[in-house]
């Protein structure tokens, strides 16, 4: 019998104790809301500052485990110009909130780890959103189950659900997508992956035919923070395993494997990145016409300066929409031209270099590909030239090269002629006529080579001297090779002056 009496204290003792703190938690939540509701204010200007808009909440209704309430978006009235929703919409999210330590929205999930609250979010179906109610059938088009921690920091599983929506001569279908998002407290860090399988739009155009986009295969991941100069760094990768356009049911163009990487980092006083592009296969009307990519760095970008640059653009962007209807698009673009050029000294600050490496496109005949390497100069730093540009005091090196296979070209030009109604056999010898023309006109200019079947081209520069093709001449007299600012044109070797290639003409396209 004691030890019944002491069990059932004890479950008392436990039940009380979770009471209070769950009570506790509640009214944490509570005086956390306003700081919730500013940081999101303050992504919103930062990232919006055109939509006019802002968060707020109201109904918070507190109970012992659970509460309710409504964070609401809305019109921002000191916001001039047109804004995202009109004075008197909203669009309101309702979430549940289950209170720690331990939320009953967590323990259904047999989730033990102690936390603040577990919410549930969804949307409300307000004059605002009545359309999208009606797509989605009355639904929430998404779900979120967040998990708060006691430090502040959010993980979050958002759910959108299908949709299968037909008006007129549109018709939508979506698969859904799922996310998964974790967010610390002051929403400087953020994680977050994504995945949705397909999207089909079609709609009927003018001439009555029905154009389709579809999306398939769709994944995000994300890795950022916000760093030391106020910019956000990390990895971000987006992948697409196909993306189609379609004419009445005829494929026009596929684009399939395409995938985008980037990396973003800093040092004490710089800022680096590369941002890669590839892209498997693209098909234009079932033709395969090859594969691409492209591979961007940069290194040594002054952080401060592009801090700097950064919070002057933001402040020009502010004064805009403040300034709403009453701008003037064309001096708005001058005063953010004036911005670029008073920061471009400090940009230039860390001495940084540029890279391309590479450019390329592949197709069933050979792969072509273009390399950059720029090393640009703090231009107070470099010597005085006597040059009126500004490219001698703050291009340090270039290096830059260009390959193109006779046999790639001339398969790509065949292709884009049959797309254009040649025949096979007209396409052919319209595509070699061309190559080889372009082919004669690089080398008439001296801009190009041609050997074993190659047309390339090479271009150094350092220290005032050009190496074009294995030619080397001073910048000077490489403007002047193409009687470029009043400069006189190279003379040639032996005094004789090139030859013109007699343009062979092209044979006319067949009536369609």
């Amino acid at each position: 019998m004691k030890k019944s009496l002491v069990a059932v204290s004890v479950i008392v003792v436990l039940g009380a104790a979770w009471t209070g703190a769950s009570w506790y938690t509640g009214k944490l939540i509570e005086q956390r809301m306003g700081e919730l509701v500013n940081n999101a204010n303050g992504q919103i200007r930062t990232l919006l500052p055109k939509a006019g808009v802002k968060f707020a909440y109201t109904d918070y209704q507190r109970g012992l485990f659970r509460s309710q309430v409504r964070y609401v978006l809305q019109a921002d009235s000191s916001v001039a110009g047109e804004k995202a929703l009109k004075d008197g919409d909203e669009v309101v999210f309702i979430e549940t909130i289950d209170h720690g330590p331990f939320p009953l929205a967590q323990l259904k999930k047999f989730n033990l780890i102690p936390s603040m609250a577990s919410v549930h979010t969804e949307l409300a179906n307000t004059p605002a959103l009545k359309k999208l109610f009606e797509v989605t059938k009355g639904q929430s088009l998404f779900t979120a189950d967040s998990r708060i921690s006691y430090s502040g920091d959010t993980s979050s599983a958002i759910t959108f659900i299908p949709v299968d929506y037909q008006q007129n001569t549109t018709s939508v279908k979506f698969a859904g997508a799922k996310i998964d998002a974790d967010v610390s407290r002051d929403m400087r860090d953020v994680t977050m992956s994504g995945s949705s399988d397909s999207l089909v739009v079609a709609t009927k155009n003018q001439w009555d035919q029905v154009e389709q986009f579809t999306l398939q295969g769709l994944s995000v991941k994300s890795d950022s923070k916000t760093g030391k100069f106020d910019l956000g760094i990390g990895e971000q990768q987006v992948g697409i395993k196909q993306i189609g356009f379609s004419l009445d049911g005829k494929e026009t163009a596929t684009l399939v494997g395409f995938n985008l990487n980037t990396q973003l980092g800093e040092t004490d006083k710089d800022l680096n990145g590369k941002l890669t592009y590839t892209l498997d296969a693209l098909k234009i009307q079932g033709n395969d016409f090859g594969s691409g990519k492209l591979a961007f760095a940069f290194a040594n970008l002054d952080g401060q300066s592009l801090k700097q640059f950064a919070t002057a653009y933001n402040q020009q962007v502010m004064k805009a929409v403040q300034a709403g209807e009453n701008l003037d698009p064309e001096a708005y673009q001058q005063q953010i031209t004036e911005i670029l050029i008073a920061n471009l000294p400090g940009l230039l600050k860390g001495n940084p270099t540029v890279s391309v490496a590479p450019l390329s496109w592949k197709n069933a005949k050979g792969e072509s590909t273009f390399t950059l390497n720029l090393a640009l100069a703090d231009p107070a730093q470099a010597k005085e030239s006597a040059e009126p540009t500004l490219a001698p005091q703050s291009v340090k090196k270039v290096d830059a090269t260009l390959t193109i296979p006779l046999p790639m070209a001339v398969e790509m030009t065949t292709q884009i002629a049959r797309l254009q109604g040649y025949s096979p056999e007209e396409a052919q010898k319209l595509a070699q006529q061309q190559v080889q023309g372009i082919a004669a006109m690089g080398q008439m200019f001296k801009l190009t080579t041609t050997k074993d079947d190659v047309i390339s081209s090479s271009f150094q520069y350092a220290d005032n001297q050009v190496d074009l093709n294995g030619q080397k001449m001073s910048l000077q007299e490489f403007v002047g090779l193409f009687g470029m600012f009043g400069g006189a044109p190279a003379e040639e070797d032996g005094g004789s002056e090139l030859e013109a290639v007699p343009a062979t003409p092209a044979p006319a396209a067949p009536a369609q």
